[in-house]
């Protein structure tokens, strides 16, 4: 449980991001984000594809170093380090990620592959990492046959088990999961989620958790940011943001969500976003959402949206945030606002 007065695990200050492409153009995939996360929380970030999500993960456990900006761990400058205290201070910041397929060799065994980490760290005999990763295997829910297995002979959600035992190997205090559940059938991500939440009380675990999926996002996450085109647009307690959100992108991710009612009896039409995203190597001017907004208006065009503490709590970097929170609230699935 955090303190008012408890330093954030992680601080970003104007964390920019920025790749180059063709043209001597720059591709801003992260555009002076600003955020908080702490302690024993669990932090969602939510947003359409291309809006800077897994890339903003990245960068908060140092696996793409800020262009401009920068990450702080426990309130102190991770680049600071030599590059060896850098690699060890790393370890405390682990990431699982969307396609276990792609994340598991496999020429290595289910041991190895939960081994690994700490074969690489080298600090411990042999037969003890080999303890510590069979350990973990049971953890996850997995029988301890399945350390002589290979990841072709695991179900999708076996193999993201395995993903998971690997990072707690190294007992990490943070833990970004980069679309864990995505790849995964309904009724398994309830299992993977349920998990996650296990964990997390277990080892005092800090979660990242970044999805396009806001049923999920909301179930697990204590705060959400809500990303788009490389700027976080809205932050809140989860809570704020399902009965009251403050920006329009918001308001249309909630009536996306699929609700389990016949029309008639449905409080809301869904708001439909008519373009695509547009591209963060030449973004819109003022508002980055205003080519898709329906409230857009000529300021929108002119003036960035101040990020602001529109209410307790709760930011929003829009113009209209009170038209917008005074709006008829999108109805959750399963018929309660």
């Amino acid at each position: 449980m955090r303190t008012a007065t408890a330093v954030p695990i992680i601080t970003a200050h104007e964390v920019g991001i920025h790749f180059p492409v063709a043209g001597g153009r720059t591709l801003r995939a992260v555009d002076g984000v600003s955020l908080e996360v702490h302690r024993g929380e669990t932090f969602g970030v939510i947003g359409e594809s291309g809006s800077g999500k897994t890339t903003l993960g990245r960068a908060l456990v140092c696996l793409e170093r800020p262009a401009a900006g920068r990450v702080l761990h426990d309130g102190d400058d991770p680049y600071r380090l030599s590059a060896a205290a850098l690699r060890r201070h790393r370890r405390d910041f682990q990431v699982v990620f969307q396609d276990p397929n792609a994340a598991l060799d496999p020429r290595m065994t289910i041991l190895r592959s939960v081994r690994e980490p700490l074969d690489v760290a080298g600090e411990l005999p042999r037969a003890e990492r080999t303890r510590l990763a069979l350990e973990m295997i049971e953890r996850v829910g997995l029988n301890p046959e399945f350390a002589d297995r290979y990841p072709h002979e695991l179900s999708g959600g076996q193999k993201q088990r395995v993903c998971i035992a690997r990072v707690l190997t190294l007992r990490p205090a943070l833990i970004v999961c980069d679309e864990a559940v995505a790849a995964l059938d309904v009724s398994i991500q309830a299992d993977i989620l349920n998990l996650l939440a296990d964990l997390q009380r277990e080892f005092g675990l800090t979660y990242v958790f970044i999805t396009h999926n806001l049923g999920v996002v909301a179930h697990i996450s204590d705060r959400i940011a809500v990303m788009y085109l490389g700027k976080i647009v809205e932050l809140a307690a989860t809570e704020l943001i399902e009965a009251r959100p403050l920006h329009p992108y918001t308001r249309a991710l909630l009536s996306a969500e699929p609700v389990a009612l016949p029309s008639h009896m449905r409080s809301h039409q869904r708001i439909v976003l008519h373009g695509e995203l547009p591209s963060p190597v030449s973004p819109p001017s003022g508002c980055r959402f205003r080519t898709r907004c329906p409230m857009a208006v000529t300021r929108c065009m002119q003036d960035v949206p101040a990020w602001r503490e529109v209410e307790p709590e709760h930011f929003c970097a829009c113009h209209f945030a009170e038209d917008v929170g005074d709006a008829i609230v999108p109805q959750r699935p399963g018929g309660t606002p």
